[in-house]
């Protein structure tokens, strides 16, 4: 007898223990069907306890009605865990129910019933209880069929041999080797649930899994995870790296160094603050990737680091953006504001000298410091001039702004080459006699194709021969020559005309060459004087020049003289 409330004892704690582990798991995860899994085995544990009592004073039904009390407890607890655990509502009838059991036993005790009648309806909610769990579990839990059956069997034998064997066997039931069957039974099912539990627990993460590498596969920013210990190297990489970088994730896991490889020299500093800090990074990192083609993209890092239990990073998970596009429009905004702060500083340049000249002319003759008609007319002259001036750059400023916003029309018409040279060129002809410069054209590349057919705006074509012809011979000294020539070109299936105007001048320096096309660039002559022009010219004939699918450049040596180039497609049916 000793040895088997020994051992009753000893189950009873181990029923204890079970329900504190799950108290335990809930504390980690707060998924309450777990906190009142725990709450039905605690009050099971204790009911198990009272059964140490009925054992050694039978007669006393206080510690039956008790333990009735825990079970019922129990069984409602254990029915709302598995009602939250399906993610349904548990119905208040069972509530109701529990409340006439408990009046049930009550009235039972009052008046001194037996114990099987204190213990029937009790039995009868315990038996309802374990079957309809068990159909519940059957049909709503996610696994496999012969766990399902397994588990389910369980239940229903538990609640048959709780409710019904105390009244088929009530001899063995009351005995100490009765309880222990129950004991060891609920403990069967107790476990039970706890591979429930673990089971919805892989279920999740492996739904989890799914749907991040579902994720991670489709995303359009790269997703990696990165080691640093025990084995340095990338662990996943997701297929949008192919798009970003140009490489495979097969690349990326072969070379343990492919994270620092990759990264712009000048920015893999930044690798190591993803090593070094030990916490979340605020503020995402911002490097240069290495193509696979060969050119840098601007990537910019959301990461995460990974410890160790000494707090030491061991790994890092990172999503990576291509910015590329981003940061060629917060550079062009920038320069766009460079371009603009420039553009009001030139134009106020530009504004200020011939404007002082004005007022300083008006201002003498009003004064009649200027008195005499020779010098009046020759300040008017002289004021008509300058307004003049104003009033060309006022008009050049006008078109490059319509050029560049696109607001300008062209009219557009098939022009052969023969017309562009005779209807055109031709036309300057005098006036770079006029000048005392020679003129040469050259058609010795191009007279075969005389006939071929270009799609042009020829009054924008002739501001920008206009434009570079008065270039070159501002340039050119008397005796000098201009040379324009016309060859024809092909390059990638596309046929264009090739239009060099030559100067014999003095040439412009290498460093000033990339900037003439600039707005109010002018560069300087071999004695370093400024030359003449409002400085726009040359940007206005580029713009013309680009919006006819074309290409404008210049050619030049110090004392070599100067050679603009420019092409235009050659129409073909």
């Amino acid at each position: 007898m000793f040895q088997t409330n020994y051992l009753l004892i000893i189950l009873t704690i181990l029923t204890l223990a079970i329900s504190l582990f799950y108290f335990h798991i809930f504390t980690k995860n707060h998924e309450k069907y777990i906190h009142f899994w725990g709450l039905s085995w605690t009050l099971y544990a204790i009911s198990l306890g009272f059964s140490i009592f009925i054992l050694k004073y039978p007669s006393v039904k206080f510690f039956a009605a008790l333990r009735q009390v825990c079970d019922l407890f129990s069984s409602l607890f254990l029915l709302a865990g598995t009602y939250v655990f399906i993610d349904k509502k548990m119905p208040n009838y069972w509530i109701q129910f529990t409340i006439v059991n408990l009046l049930w036993i009550g009235l039972a005790v009052y008046y001194d019933l037996s114990f099987i009648t204190i213990t029937l309806l009790a039995s009868i909610f315990f038996n309802i209880i374990a079957v309809v769990t068990g159909v519940m579990l059957l049909k709503y839990w996610k696994m496999n069929k012969f766990e399902k059956v397994i588990i389910v069997t369980i239940f229903l034998v538990w609640g048959v041999h709780k409710a019904y064997y105390p009244y088929i066997y009530p001899e063995f039931w009351n005995s100490p080797l009765g309880y222990m069957s129950e004991i060891i039974l609920a403990n069967i099912l107790n476990f039970g649930i706890l591979i429930i539990y673990f089971q919805k627990i892989r279920n999740e993460l492996t739904e989890s899994e799914k749907r991040f590498r579902l994720l991670a596969e489709n995303a359009q920013d790269l997703i990696y995870l990165y080691r640093f210990r025990p084995i340095l190297g990338f662990e996943y990489v997701s297929p949008s790296c192919i798009n970003i970088t140009g490489y495979t994730p097969e690349e990326f896991y072969r070379d343990p160094m492919f994270l620092k490889k990759l990264a712009h020299p000048d920015d893999r500093p930044l690798v190591n603050i993803l090593k070094e800090s030990k916490t979340l990074l605020s503020e995402p990192i911002t490097m240069r990737w290495l193509h696979k083609n060969g050119h840098y993209i601007w990537t910019e890092h959301h990461n995460t680091v990974i410890v160790d239990e000494v707090g030491d990073v061991i790994a890092v998970e990172g999503i990576l953006r291509d910015i590329t596009d981003r940061k060629r429009v917060e550079e062009n905004m920038i320069q766009s504001e460079k371009s603009r702060q420039s553009l009001l500083a030139n134009i106020s340049h530009e504004l200020r000298t011939p404007i002082t000249s004005i007022l300083g002319y008006v201002t003498a003759m009003i004064d009649g410091t200027i008195y005499e008609n020779d010098s009046k007319e020759e300040c008017l002259n002289l004021i008509r001039s300058k307004a003049v001036t104003l009033q060309r750059l006022i008009q050049d400023l006008f078109q490059l702004t319509q050029l560049e916003s696109g607001k300008i029309s062209f009219n557009f018409s098939q022009v052969s080459i023969r017309e562009l040279v005779f209807e055109l060129v031709k036309k300057y002809e005098w006036d770079i006699h006029r000048e005392g410069i020679k003129f040469e054209l050259i058609l010795s590349n191009i007279e075969k194709y005389m006939d071929e057919e270009l799609i042009i705006d020829i009054e924008r074509i002739d501001q920008v021969l206009s434009n570079l012809i008065f270039n070159a011979i501002k340039h050119t000294p008397k005796e000098g020559t201009i040379f324009i020539d016309f060859e024809k070109k092909k390059k990638n299936d596309i046929k264009y005309v090739l239009i060099k105007i030559k100067d014999t001048g003095e040439g412009i320096a290498q460093k000033d060459l990339k900037h003439i096309f600039d707005r109010f660039y002018r560069g300087k002559n071999a004695k370093n004087n400024v030359l003449k022009g409002t400085g726009l010219g040359l940007t206005i004939s580029k713009e013309i020049v680009e919006f006819h699918k074309g290409e404008i450049w210049a050619e030049s040596s110090l004392g070599e003289g100067c050679t603009f180039c420019f092409t235009l497609p050659i129409y073909s049916l």
